[in-house]
């Protein structure tokens, strides 16, 4: 991916590049969608492919939502910048490569090859802009959803925020029709108050009860091929869209935004009966993937609310989150022979603290954490045959290869060891730490290696410290695979707050430099942006380090300190007493008279910007 995404820019980036700062995107996130694309043509199957769009998604949740919603939101095509370096944001390259994916969909895969061959004979050796670029896929496609709403699609490049779609559906069992109406709106963000309509393309299909395919045609339509195929595209470009859908046999269940197929967060007031079906029967192995996480998501969520004091971690709550149809569900995923392991590790891993978070209105940091390690230990406890099976079946993948095959089957592996190793914490067993320590040690290649480390240290078992002061001994002449030891340490789960303590120490180590880049993000960031449980501390110890951390760094090195200060940057959504002591602790940057360009847009923005 990283190899192909650099020779792409050969054409997209050097051949054709940015007439200025304002049109990053023009190169960046054109070029992140060709990587993208060309990983999931190197993919076998459709739920293998499914793999790479699931891990591209997960990226735009948990950072480029986010990002669309505090204080640092911009255009992909921003209007204005205090600090060029601020730009090379999640927004400007994923987000980017997310609109031309839209483009791509309302042209189809070879119109929009050749809008591609269009905008390289026309602009071969020129710097030019975002909108070159959409005219000429357009262009190519003429008669496109794209070329008859070129204008209001390109609001996109334009525009900050992340649109949310509602969607409601009504089965008319007389008239054998289902109507369903999609809704958009969009919140406002720094300097865009209101709002026009996205063009959104909206991959959709509707299944029967029993996950068969029902039929899509329109109401007014004549039958087509287009009609009696399990899925088809349409475009929401108004506020709300009715779509009436006749010859519908039964009441469906309705698939909707399959393959993700615009960034937007999709609300739909689906029964845990239809996810269920979804998960068990959806032909779009992305839905399929999304059914399952919108299964746990409701649980944590459910968990994390049902408390008398809705802002402290130790209000009671369910050890038996996971409801038995859901734990059923997730066991014939994992047991299914007709999908990829890659697959299968993606479905069974919980979303992950932030997600959640982002999920909330407000945050209680502690409470998420420990509602979702609940979570965690049971999904652990109640498959534990089948994590067994899992492992037993797929820890040899045989001599290291390095195709996506091979790479799933270590995956699914990991993360078996990972339950069967916390389970075991759990009981007071020692065999499966016994297990991980060989597996470690035997390990023909740096993904098993770790994966064993790694359940070692996020299950706490005593075994993790002789297997960290072995990796060290092995790689501490190997900076990158030392980086991965630092950050293993410093994304731990947080038990009873040691986290903290070791990170400290870890910043003492003979090995550690904050002038080298990686080294301070292995340890720094781990911490800061990656491991919520551990740094949003009651006692705020978390806070003052992260100030300290961002004014070392950014005497040294700005744009690695403005990316640590935007840890901070949703501090409005935390709950009493984290957004006091946040805000405490930004305004402390902020007071320094010394700092950067860079770090000072970043806390300005985030002090000056009430709760989106």
């Amino acid at each position: 991916s990283v190899v192909g995404h650099e020779y792409f820019h050969n054409w997209t980036g050097n051949r054709i590049t940015c007439r200025d700062w304002f049109q990053l995107s023009l190169q960046a996130g054109l070029t992140v969608f060709r990587d993208q694309e060309f990983s999931m043509d190197m993919a076998a199957s459709a739920s293998a492919r499914a793999v790479k769009r699931i891990e591209d998604v997960r990226v735009l949740r948990t950072l480029q939502f986010p990002e669309d919603a505090g204080p640092m939101a911009h255009p992909v095509r921003p209007d204005s910048y205090v600090e060029i370096n601020n730009f090379y944001t999640v927004t400007i390259y994923e987000k980017g490569a997310e609109v031309v994916r839209m483009m791509h969909t309302l042209v189809g895969r070879e119109g929009f090859a050749r809008g591609m061959q269009l905008y390289f004979a026309r602009h071969d050796g020129q710097a030019v802009t975002c909108d070159d670029f959409a005219q000429a896929i357009a262009d190519a496609n003429p008669t496109s959803a794209l070329a008859t709403r070129l204008e209001p699609f390109k609001r996109w490049y334009a525009q900050a925020g992340t649109p949310h779609i509602h969607a409601v559906g009504e089965y008319n069992a007389a008239a054998r029709s289902y109507t369903l109406t999609l809704t958009q709106s969009c919140a406002a963000t720094p300097g865009q108050p209101e709002k026009a309509p996205f063009v959104i393309p909206v991959e959709l299909g509707l299944l029967a009860q029993d996950g068969s395919a029902l039929p899509l045609q329109l109401d007014g339509e004549e039958v087509s091929n287009a009609s009696n195929s399990s899925s088809r595209t349409v475009v929401l470009a108004q506020t709300s869209q009715t779509l009436r859908f006749v010859n519908v046999g039964s009441a469906p269940v309705p698939s909707l935004l399959r393959g993700f197929s615009a960034p937007v967060v999709l609300d739909i007031d689906y029964s845990n009966a239809e996810l269920l079906t979804l998960l068990a029967h959806d032909s779009d192995a992305f839905n399929r993937w999304e059914a399952g996480q919108r299964l746990l998501l409701r649980s944590a969520i459910n968990n994390i609310a049902t408390t008398a004091d809705p802002i402290r971690a130790t209000g009671h709550f369910d050890q038996y989150l996971l409801s038995e149809p859901v734990l059923q569900a997730l066991r014939s995923v994992l047991r299914d022979p007709t999908l990829d392991a890659a697959y299968k590790e993606l479905l069974l891993t919980l979303p992950s603290e932030t997600y959640i978070a982002e999920q909330l209105d407000v945050v209680d940091p502690q409470r998420i954490h420990a509602v979702r390690e609940a979570m965690r230990l049971q999904l652990a406890l109640a498959l534990q045959a089948d994590w067994q099976w899992a492992y037993a079946t797929h820890q040899d993948s045989g001599g290291y290869r390095p195709d996506a095959l091979s790479a799933g089957r270590r995956a699914l592996a990991n993360l078996a060891l990972a339950m069967l190793c916390l389970a075991a914490q759990h009981s007071g067993d020692s065999v499966w730490p016994g297990k991980a320590l060989q597996r470690f040690k035997d390990a023909g290649n740096m993904t098993d290696r770790m994966g064993a480390l790694s359940a070692l240290v996020g299950s706490g078992h005593a075994l993790a410290e002789p297997a960290l002061a072995r990796f060290y001994a092995l790689f501490k002449d190997e900076p990158l695979v030392l980086d991965k030891w630092f950050a293993l340490q410093a994304g731990a789960p947080d038990r009873g707050g040691h986290v903290l303590a070791l990170v400290k120490q870890l910043l003492q180590h003979p090995d550690f430099s904050l002038k080298n880049p990686n080294r301070a993000r292995s340890v720094i960031f781990s911490y800061c942006s990656a491991n919520p449980g551990a740094f949003h501390r009651s006692d705020a110890a978390g806070y003052l380090f992260w100030s300290e951390r961002v004014v070392e760094l950014d005497a040294i090195n700005p744009q690695v300190a403005a990316r640590l200060a935007r840890a901070l940057d949703r501090w409005q959504k935390l709950a009493e007493p984290w957004r006091s002591a946040a805000h405490e602790a930004i305004a402390r940057v902020a007071a320094r008279a010394d700092l950067s360009n860079d770090v000072r847009e970043v806390v300005t923005r985030a002090l000056a910007t009430q709760a989106l």
